[in-house]
Parts: C-alpha cells; structure tokens; sequence
C-alpha cells in the first residue's frame, strides 16, 4: 500500500487495487482494534485512490521538502526571541547562511572517529575473524580499532547492516562485527547473510550463513545512493525511475563500486538509458572530477562535534581589527554636554541625559573607526574616560567604595549603544567566533590542580607567607592539638574562652596552608583538623584575618536599615513587578512582624526581582528538627544552604548552615538573622567555595551592597547556567560585576533621589 501511494508513476488497475487495500486495512483495523477509534488519517486514506485520479501520482504534491526548509526558519525565530522585523531577520539570516555555504572549504575530513580508538590485537578474536583479516592483508603499525567511524559522511558503527555483494539470488548483506581505520582506509569485517526480497512488504529477508566472515574495504560496499546523487546532480531532470535504472545498471552491469569508478565510465555504457547530450554531459563532469579526487588531500582523525544548529556554525569576518585602530582612538571631550561638563568641574555625579547624549558621541567616533568595537575596546576607552573623571563617570557605593573596576557600567552603556547602532547592519555584527586552543579543550574536561583567582576573591590575606615570630611548624602543629583537646572536653560553647581566639589567631597560617591545598581537602577534613572553625565566632574571626571586614558587627549594624529600603522600595512599586514579587509582598504584609522579618523579606525579594529560587539559597524544615535528622531526611546539597527552622521562611527564629551534604554551623538560638547571614555568607570566603550559579546575583548583592566588598570581577566563574525564562542551560557571560545586580542598586538609588524630592 505504501509503494502505491508513494509511487512516481502508477495505472489505473493499480489505482483500483490500492482503493480495495486502504477499505481492507481500515475494516480489517476497526475489526481488530473495536476500543481504539480511528484518527483522522486513517479517512483520509480512503480518498487516495480518487485523489490520485485527479492529481496524478501524490508523491509530486507532498510537503516534505517544504518542511524541511521551513524548519531552518522555525528554529532561527524560536532562538532570536526577535519579534521586530522578524521577516527581515530570516532573509538576513537565510542568505547569510547560503553566502556561508557557497564558500570555502566545507566538507570535513574523510574520516572521523567518533569514539575512543583502540590498537588493533588480532589475538582477542576468533580464528574466522583473524583468517578474514590476514587474507585482506589490510593492517598495518597504523590499524587502530574503534567501535564508529564517519566516512565520506556516512556514519558506521558495529552491529550497522551493509550491503556487501549481489547474485543471482538477491543480494549479499554483511552486520559489521568490527571497524578497522588507518590514515587512508577503513575496513570492516563482516559477518555474511543472503538475502530473499519479499516484494509485498518491500523488505529483504536475511539468511545467516553458516558463520562466514569477510574483511571488506568502504569504497567497496554496493552504494546506489551516492551513484544516484551523482547523477541527479548533473541531470536533475531525470525522473525517480530511470535514475534507478541508470545507477543500477552502472553498479550491477558495468561494475561501477565507488563514485571515483564513475571516471571510466564510456558513453556505450550509458547510451540505452539516456539521450546523447545527457550522456556528453555525464562523462565531461565524472572526468572533471575524477581529476579533482586524484589530487592528495590530507586526512586527519578528529572526533565528530556534537550536531549544532546551522545559524550557530561558524562565519568568515571582514571587519578589520578594532583594538589596532582603536589605539589611535581620542575621546570627543569637545562634544561633551554642558550639563555633564559642569558635573565633572565640579566632581559631581553626571546627570542621566547628558551621559546618555555623551555616549552616543563616544560611540559616534568610535565607529569611524572601527565599525563595530568588541567589549574589551568599550573597556578600553570607559577607562580613559573613567580616569580623567573617575567621580562624575565611575561606579560608586552610597558609602563612596569603587565597585568593581569603577567603570563596568560605563563600558556596558557603550557597547549597549554599539549593538544598538549596529542592529540593521548585519555586516558590522560579523565577528570571528573564538576558538578554544587544545589546551583550554584539555583544561576545561580535567580536575582542577592549581588555585585560581576566584579562590582569593576579595582577600587580604588568602594566604600568609611567613611564620609569626618564633613559630615553627612543629609548635603550630603542637598548638593544632591543644586546640582539639579543648574541643573534645568544651565541645563549641568552649569558643568563648579567650586562649581560644589566641591559639586561633596563631594558627591562622597553618589553617590556610590546608584549606588552600590542592586539590582541595573535603569540608569533613577540615573540620576534623580545625573544628573551631565550625562555630560561628571562629568563623567570623577567620573571615575578618581574611578579608579585612568584622562581618557580625557589619551585618548588625546594616542589615536592617538597608533591608528597610529594599521592603519600602518593593512596597512602593506594587504594580510594577511581576506576580511572584506582588505574592510575596502579600505574604509579607499580613506576616506578624518579628525582629527577623524584613531582613528576610529583603534578601526573599532580590532572589525574586533577580528569578532566583528560594531554595538555591534557603532551605525550610521543621522548627523541631535537629542536625541529625535534618542529615537524614533531607537531601542537602553541596554548596552552601542557609537551613531554615520554622513554618515559613519568613517566620523563622533558628538556623544552620549545610555545606557539602552536611550541617556544618548550628546557630545558637540568641543570635538574630543577622548572624546567621554572616555565618552562611563566611563560608564561600573561609573554605574557598565559589557562588552557586543559580543564587550568584543574590549573594554579589549581600557582598557589594550589605558586607561591603567590592572588588574587580565575580566570586561565580560558572561558565553554564541556568536560563531564568526558559529553565534550559545555557552559556553564561562572566562579567566584572554582575549587571543585574548593578542595574538593581542603580535603580534603588534613583528610587530613591526622586521619592525623597
């Protein structure tokens, strides 16, 4: 029934005959299926045959290519999340793509392993397999064995079926066992089955011989299909079935094996199927080729990429490089507004307008240079302009700290007005893709051996080098024990004695020689070594030798004068925010007040106003559960989680801190949030642990905005994450300081200046 209806040509006896199939296959169906109705396909089967009878064969009106075609738009416009010119877009798109296609070198090496390859031991097979192989003489030093392999574009694994031969009888199949690959050849052995075609199914039937192997070469195998679309490509006029017979008749009676065999073909051979000037123009292209394919061409085995979209493949570019012309680039301080001048006179913060107006002349002249600047030469100039007039251009806490580099903002608004210039121009957004050289590949798939630069982030003394006047290893290590016999007999209340601090303070160097170790020692480790630093006042006092900062008395004093201004600037904006915020500003007005609630509320709101999840940050249990069943019952995840014991988060009066699927800090229950927070936030910083991806905008917040930490780049080198509209992964940018985070002190600033005037 299938071969009737997909037929390219068919009689009117078949017609009739394809009418009586599809009312037996639907009766027989409704007969046989009586609780399974039928779809709407199966009706419209009946009206095939009549269809037919006006239209002719329905293969010539399927959509499929169509489908095909229309599918490159669908993904374009599903990824470009662009509803602006959206037809533009695809044609822009489209023929980008066809310009990519139509030049260069595009076809990738011959051969490609896609798995690990193996030396070849002929000892570990059977002597019919050895006997096959030494008789096609075809191993050598180079013969490696890998269980798949890409040739000419076709992919072969073992257990793949093949057609190896044809008789008389039908053809010959071989189901490959094994995949031998040198640097110019592929072969595989095989394992032989005769074939019987059963034409009312449209299926071969395969016969197993008595257990016979055979080692044959790629090129050698019976491929019509690379014949036909040879063929198909010089006369694309020819129908489905003559195509069929010529490429049959070259295979099985001239013996062509491979497309190079095409090169020897004479017009004698071709004359009984097509007419003379088709045949002329066969022959002058298979010799035109023949010619190509004998020049040497370099094979190399790389392992085949994963399938990427084609608007994602990689493009030539034409631009020219921006960081040379870029530095003979001079700032336009001539066009600067009379607004901002004024403001950079007198030092003060620039007015919102005329930065705007200042950017765009920046931006103006930047591109009469160079049409479209990569990030890194925005940077290069916001810095020029940030250090002539670092206090009317530069990024600045309210308490007058530099965050960041101090011009991360200003380098964003340019390159912003860079994309925007360039957003019709589709030959200025051309760039390069970056490449990872085989290092960065090796590095990015290997365990992590040497410390790096997020490990210190925001230190000022990661680790000491020199031992305190007259210490030596051997009398830290004595007082490393004193310390554990302290432990032992006054358990964590036992922190409070002052010889604890001082043996603590003296150790400190014998502390960060373990913590900062490589790779680095397990959170029980440490803890079996140093156990003070799992109370919450030998952690504060590890995390102020650290960075600097007293970060109880930091949170005490600030948290709750600045989470008052977040809750007041979410409560006066209601309307503004999405259903999630308004939510939970619901639950936080008919919430009882307590001494806890509005720092809560604050960090809640900013997990909410960044879609971070509640849970990547906080998790809720049982104001009655202890360490021991919170290790139990609960799945704990590996970074840092701030346990929450009460009915709500927002109601909670104890906490304690899990790292690494372990409760690490019991918080003891007189201390507020505030202590909390500090104890959970000490973490990443004591024990070198990085933000987690899917809460590291809240915690750069409670760094930059309430500890007040503010250095060059991010504590989260993530490279993936999890996409907050979508929920998929995707790459992720790691940036100086995290834009969102910016945006929102911007934003809070400016809230703020205006509702107070």
């Amino acid at each position: 029934m299938v071969e009737l209806i997909c037929a390219p040509k068919i009689s009117h006896n078949e017609i009739g005959y394809l009418k009586f199939l599809t009312q037996e296959y639907v009766s027989a169906r409704s007969s046989l299926f009586p609780y399974e109705s039928l779809k709407a396909k199966h009706h419209y089967l009946l009206h095939y045959a009549d269809l037919i009878l006006h239209f002719g064969p329905l293969i010539r009106l399927w959509t499929l290519r169509f489908e095909s075609k229309h599918s490159y738009f669908k993904n374009c416009a599903r990824k470009l999340h662009n509803f602006l010119h959206l037809c533009k877009t695809l044609a822009e798109r489209h023929q980008m793509l066809q310009s990519y296609l139509a030049c260069g070198q595009l076809f990738p090496p011959k051969i490609q392993s896609v798995s690990e390859t193996h030396v070849h031991n002929a000892q570990l097979y059977n002597t019919k397999i050895q006997t096959a192989i030494r008789e096609a003489n075809c191993v050598t030093q180079s013969t490696s064995e890998v269980s798949g392999v890409v040739y000419k574009g076709t992919k072969y694994t073992n257990g793949l079926v093949v057609v190896v031969d044809n008789n008389s009888c039908g053809y010959i199949f071989g189901k490959i066992s094994l995949i031998l690959i040198s640097p110019t050849d592929v072969h595989f052995v095989v394992e032989l089955y005769e074939s019987v075609l059963l034409s009312d199914l449209g299926v071969h039937s395969l016969q197993k011989y008595d257990p016979k192997y055979v080692c044959v070469n790629a090129d050698s195998l019976l491929d019509t299909e690379q014949i036909q679309q040879e063929i198909k490509r010089v006369l694309p006029e020819l129908d489905v079935n003559k195509l069929q017979d010529v490429a049959n008749h070259l295979c099985f009676v001239v013996g062509v094996q491979k497309t190079q065999d095409l090169a020897l073909v004479e017009v004698t051979d071709l004359q009984d199927f097509l007419f003379p000037i088709q045949c002329r123009k066969l022959l002058m292209d298979f010799k035109q080729r023949g010619q190509v394919d004998e020049t040497p061409i370099e094979i190399t085995f790389t392992p085949v990429p994963p399938h990427d979209s084609l608007s994602e493949q990689p493009s030539t570019s034409y631009t020219p490089s921006s960081s040379d012309l870029l530095s003979i680039f001079q700032i336009p301080w001539e066009r600067m507004p009379a607004a901002l001048l004024q403001a950079a006179s007198n030092k003060e913060k620039s007015p919102l307008g005329p930065r705007r107006e200042f950017v765009r002349n920046v931006v103006a002249a930047m591109r009469e240079l160079c049409p479209n600047p990569n990030l890194a030469d925005c940077g290069e100039v916001a810095k020029q302009i940030f250090s002539k007039h670092s206090l009317t251009f530069g990024d600045f806490s309210e308490e007058g700290e530099q965050l960041g580099k101090g011009y991360s903002s200003l380098q964003r608004q340019l390159k912003n007005r860079v994309e925007h210039v360039n957003s019709d121009n589709v030959a200025h957004r051309i760039r390069q893709p970056k490449k990872n050289t085989a290092e960065q590949e090796l590095n990015s798939c290997t365990v992590k051996k040497v410390r790096c630069k997020v490990d210190s982030y925001g230190c000022i003394n990661w680790q000491p080098t020199s031992m305190p006047d007259g210490e030596t290893t051997e009398s830290l290590e004595m007082k490393r024990n004193v310390l554990l016999e302290k432990f032992q007999y006054g358990g964590p209340h036992s922190t409070e004695l002052s010889d604890v601090d001082n043996l603590m303070q003296e150790t400190y160097i014998y502390q960060r020689q373990l913590i900062n170790s490589c790779p680095p020692p397990a959170i029980s480790d440490i803890e079996v070594e140093w156990p003070y630093l799992f109370t919450k006042r030998g952690l504060c006092n590890h995390f102020e030798t650290l960075t600097g900062i007293d970060i109880s008395s930091r949170l005490s004093e600030c948290l709750i004068g600045k989470s008052n201004r977040i809750v007041n600037y979410f409560q006066k904006q209601t309307l503004k925010w999405n259903a999630e915020v308004q939510a939970l500003l619901k639950e936080i007005e008919a919430t009882p007040a307590t001494n806890n609630k509005t720092a809560i509320s604050a960090i809640l709101l900013t997990m909410k106003y960044f879609k971070e999840k509640e849970n990547s940050l906080f998790i809720l249990v049982d104001e009655t559960s202890t360490k021991m069943s919170i290790e139990t019952e609960q799945t704990l995840p590996t970074t840092p989680r701030l346990i929450m014991l009460g009915d709500k988060l927002l109601t909670s009066s104890k906490w304690m801190v899990s790292i690494e699927g372990k409760v690490t800090h019991c918080i003891e229950e007189e201390l507020d949030f505030a202590a909390a927070l500090a104890a959970l936030f000490g973490c990443f910083y004591v024990f070198n642990i990085e933000y987690q991806e899917s809460a590291s905008a809240t915690l750069e917040l409670i760094q930059r905005f309430f500890v007040r930490i503010n250095p060059e780049g991010t504590k989260c080198a993530a490279k993936f994450g999890t996409s907050r509209k979508t929920g998929s992964t995707v790459k992720r940018k790691v940036q100086n300081v995290n834009p969102h985070v910016h945006t929102f002190l911007q934003s809070l600033t400016e809230f703020e200046w205006k509702t107070s005037n």
